[in-house]
């Protein structure tokens, strides 16, 4: 739990700083190498979120963290964790916000996961290190973004069928201005359930956009979202409503 990206209390310009050290390191080092390639790696899945609530004065976040077994299609266990975010929302830099909370839920887990699915951006940020790459590599597991809104790049849902397994890309740049050479794909926009909106899924800390929409698919039941991110999301809210 000491890893400089778990930490909260700090300011604006040292986040800045740590973030891109961060994302020269991933494009420097062995650590940008895919360690799941084929969906067969993956036994354990944990799913994370968090809900806040205040507290004399002060906010409080719980972290929720479902341990799902791909194998068995259901919720083994899951862990929370409580605590104060130190640091303020801000957009581009919610790994600063969660991640330690996070964190915190998840190292209670047995066994450990394979891979971690956020409720957060990866790759879709402005310097791709979104909240799923940061707390992939303080914890050095592999990890998935799947949010539910979008944030950055340019997409066309305008004629986008909401059917499973639809799926439409998030390009960088406007693909009306750019050309293919210059164009980057951060992640794809995704119909995960059959008439519901879709969620924007990219890849974060080792893995790929491919293994990021196939884990999804395999793990979603009867919700917008995987049941694993649902889950932590139903619980940490139901934990709220039972100890508050």
């Amino acid at each position: 739990m000491k890893h400089e990206l778990l930490r909260t209390n700090i300011s604006l310009g040292e986040a800045v700083k740590i973030q891109k050290k961060y994302i020269r390191l991933l494009k420097e080092s062995d650590q940008r190498i895919t360690k799941i390639t084929s969906i067969e790696q993956i036994k354990w899945i944990a799913g994370v979120d968090i809900s806040y609530y205040k507290e004399r004065d002060e906010e409080w976040g719980t972290s929720c963290a479902v341990l799902w077994s791909l194998e068995e299609k259901k919720m083994k266990s899951y862990k929370i964790s409580k605590g104060i975010p130190k640091f303020p929302y801000k957009a581009g830099f919610l790994g600063f916000r969660e991640c330690n909370l996070i964190a915190q839920a998840l190292e209670k887990l047995d066994p450990l996961p394979d891979i971690i699915m956020c409720d957060g951006h990866g790759f879709i940020h402005p310097i791709r290190f979104g909240e799923a790459v940061q707390l992939g590599f303080a914890l050095d597991i592999p990890t998935i973004g799947i949010a539910k809104n979008p944030f950055i790049g340019f997409t066309d849902l305008k004629n986008f069928e909401r059917n499973k397994g639809n799926k439409v890309p998030i390009w960088a740049l406007d693909p009306q201005l750019s050309t293919e050479i210059s164009q980057e794909l951060l992640g794809n926009a995704v119909c995960l359930n059959d008439g519901m909106k879709p969620v924007f899924i990219s890849a974060g800390y080792r893995t790929t956009l491919n293994i990021a929409i196939e884990t999804a698919l395999k793990t979603t039941k009867n919700h917008r979202q995987p049941e694993p991110l649902y889950l932590s999301d139903k619980i940490s809210k139901q934990y709220l409503k039972n100890h508050i």
